[in-house]
């Protein structure tokens, strides 16, 4: 559990920076039963009133996956909302609710499992600022990228087609109606278009929700679909989990995106190591929320290290290094 003295200074960032809530807004505080989040809920509650906004606190039973749908009064209350803050287990940005809420202007920020020394990263605390303007210049690219390409050392060797498709880049702020974000931050991320992704991942670091990729995994890509997974424990555990969900689940990339903030670790959590300079993940099932067209009812990323990208043949990311 975080210590009072940081959760008073990640509340005020949160507040001022990461949404700067002005008087009169009113934020919805989202936690799950599961999560010791009470007293986070109440600093960041207190953070919030001091700058004249009203806080609403809610309190759902835990999620088990990314995307999953919200109960509806949850929902009602995020379109009447000027801005949400999630402390729950799991990310909800994937979700309907937070979908509807995007759309009429609410601003998020995702603080999901932040008592697990999460929001101890020096990645939480880094020069936003900075990791804004590449964010936002990578973003610039890709809206003029019709393909996209990555490899691996490993084998990964994957296609995708943009054609006009916008980045939505996070940046450490959302400041702005319709802007989403979290802490740790950093990525600039896009939703390639669909049916056009080709090749096969190998080996990558991590799977949300299923963990380390730590035995043998590949899985193939035909035209935006996962037409073959094989390999050990994590292979499996996927295959399962497309056995209990959507068909959907199936449909790939939903997501294509580049780590922007190089003080977040490489540890074995997709919430910082998603955002870490030189790595990048690519996602099964939901994109609404990235502009694309894929409903499901979960979002899973697979965080991949070392990798070379090129868009529209001209490499970008190469050994770490950011080429803009």
């Amino acid at each position: 559990m975080l210590n009072e003295e940081r959760m008073v200074q990640v509340a005020e960032q949160v507040v001022t920076q990461v949404l700067a809530l002005k008087p009169g807004e009113t934020v919805c505080l989202l936690r799950d039963t599961e999560e010791d989040s009470r007293p986070f809920a109440e600093i960041l509650s207190a953070a919030a009133w001091r700058v004249g906004a009203e806080p609403v606190s809610l309190i759902i039973v835990p999620r088990t996956v990314g995307g999953q749908k919200l109960p509806e009064p949850v929902a009602g209350a995020f379109l009447h909302s000027s801005a949400v803050i999630n402390i729950a287990k799991w990310p909800i940005v994937h979700s309907r609710a937070v979908s509807a809420a995007l759309g009429a202007g609410a601003r998020t920020c995702n603080l999901r499992g932040f008592n697990d020394g999460m929001l101890e990263s020096p990645g939480v605390t880094t020069d936003y600022e900075a990791v804004r303007r590449n964010a936002l210049a990578v973003d610039s690219l890709l809206e003029k990228t019709r393909e996209i390409r990555f490899t691996t050392a490993d084998g990964c060797d994957l296609t995708m087609q943009l054609c006009g498709r916008k980045g939505k880049a996070q940046t450490g702020f959302a400041d702005e109606p319709g802007r989403f974000s979290g802490l740790p931050d950093g990525e600039s991320t896009v939703a390639p278009l669909e049916g056009t992704t080709q090749g096969c991942i190998v080996n990558p670091y991590i799977i949300d929700k299923i963990g380390r990729a730590d035995e043998p995994f590949r899985m193939e890509i035909k035209d935006g679909w996962i037409v073959n997974v094989e390999g050990g424990k994590q292979a499996r555990e996927l295959l399962e989990l497309f056995e209990k969900t959507d068909p959907n689940a199936r449909r790939f990339a939903s997501q294509f995106a580049l780590g922007m903030n190089p003080d977040c670790r490489i540890i074995p959590d997709t919430r910082e190591v998603s955002k870490r300079l030189g790595t990048l993940h690519v996602a099964l099932g939901d994109n609404i929320s990235l502009g694309g067209a894929i409903q499901c009812g979960l979002h899973i990323d697979i965080v991949i290290l070392n990798p070379t990208v090129w868009l529209d043949g001209k490499i970008v990311l190469e050994n770490g290094k950011l080429f803009i």
